[in-house]
């Protein structure tokens, strides 16, 4: 609720059928601005992951999908709902719905907000409008590439917490065993999109290198929606160093059964799935990419390393391996860095105060 205000009505618009941060973070948002008391729409593609759980969360839903990327009757669809809808604020996600959202809502003159979640898009923001940045490293690509640093706000997408409590010991016997894991056998686990930008190659490359350098055997678990990227990589040869389990739903069981986490990303807004690990405790180790050192302090709570770099990757890990005290330090010190920045209230109370500083027409 804003402060001292009526329940706004808000429309949340994203065109991707894909499963990531950004899909998890709109369902969050969602759920989050609805407990908050106000009145949250979407529209996003029918039948995509994220109109699933958002039916099944029961909001109202508008089937909304680009044909092509300049999509006229997708534009005009659009115009009409915001008009119908009577929407106090707009809220879009990802370049492509930024694009058509812009168009609309400057025609209807609709207050507009757009989060910028990465590092590789940013030519079809609104230059003159309020952008909300994932992350310092996005908001400073933004400001590099000409746009206005005072119309551009952090706010850090929220992480559900993974840490799963007093069960934790007890469900991570359970899924090591579920997963054939012998009580002696490192697990390192990668959770999210499988995808080029998120360098499963170069964990593939690192598990390789690693053979004879740890006491105990080690094994590596992929968890992740494929991409065409990654079900190339998945057929071939490499792909055997790995045990492939697809999409899962059970990410703070899979956490809890793993030794360390890795992220060998070649670029990040600022990844969901290392807020997640922290949450649950793991020890990490990350390409220093984008806004990945804001939630890895090297050294303070996890291991970071170049990009493409599987050499390093792998000393990161041997590194952990042969040092259980560092590991187990570095989870606790992101679990504190996790409760201080990334809880789910913290990004939702932020985001409302961009929404109200936008109806306000003044700087978030």
């Amino acid at each position: 609720m804003r402060p001292g205000d009526t329940p706004m009505r808000i429309l949340q618009i994203l065109h991707n059928r894909k499963f990531g941060g950004a899909e998890q973070h709109l369902v969050q948002l969602c759920e989050g601005l609805r407990a908050a008391g106000h009145q949250v729409e979407a529209a996003v593609p029918r039948g995509a992951w994220v109109w699933q759980r958002l039916e099944e969360a029961g909001f109202v839903l508008h089937d909304f999908d680009f044909r092509a990327h300049y999509d006229l009757p997708a534009l005009l669809r659009l115009w009409r709902l915001i008009r119908r809808g009577r929407f106090d604020l707009v809220h879009t996600h990802l370049v492509r719905a930024a694009f058509y959202g812009r168009v609309a809502c400057r025609i209807g003159g609709t207050p507009l907000v757009s989060s910028v979640h990465d590092l590789l898009t940013w030519k079809n923001y609104p230059r003159d409008g309020q952008l909300i940045a994932v992350s310092e490293a996005v908001r400073g690509n933004l400001v590099a590439r000409g746009f206005e640093a005072g119309r551009i706000k952090v706010v850090f997408p929220g992480a559900r917490d993974c840490s799963l409590g007093a069960a934790r010991d007890r469900l991570r016997a359970e899924t090591r065993l579920a997963l054939g894991l012998a009580p002696d056998e490192l697990a390192l686990f990668m959770v999210g999109r499988v995808a080029q930008v998120k360098g499963h190659d170069v964990a593939l490359d690192a598990f390789g290198r690693l053979q004879g350098r740890t006491a105990r055997p080690v094994r590596l678990f992929f968890a992740g929606q494929e991409t065409d990227w990654g079900a190339a990589l998945h057929a071939g040869a490499a792909s055997r160093l790995a045990t492939w389990l697809g999409r899962r739903d059970d990410v703070p069981r899979l956490l809890a059964a793993a030794d360390i986490i890795l992220q060998p990303s070649r670029s990040e807004g600022l990844p969901l799935a290392l807020m997640e690990a922290a949450s649950a405790g793991c020890a990490m180790v990350a390409s220093r990419v984008g806004g990945v050192p804001e939630v890895i302090e090297d050294g303070g709570s996890g291991l970071l390393v170049p990009p493409d770099d599987a050499a390093a990757l792998a000393d990161a890990i041997a590194r952990l391996a042969a040092d259980p005290a560092l590991a187990e330090a570095l989870g606790r010190s992101a679990r504190k860095g996790f409760e201080a920045r990334f809880s789910i209230d913290t990004m939702i109370q932020a985001t409302l105060a961009v929404y109200q500083a936008c109806l306000e027409g003044r700087p978030a």
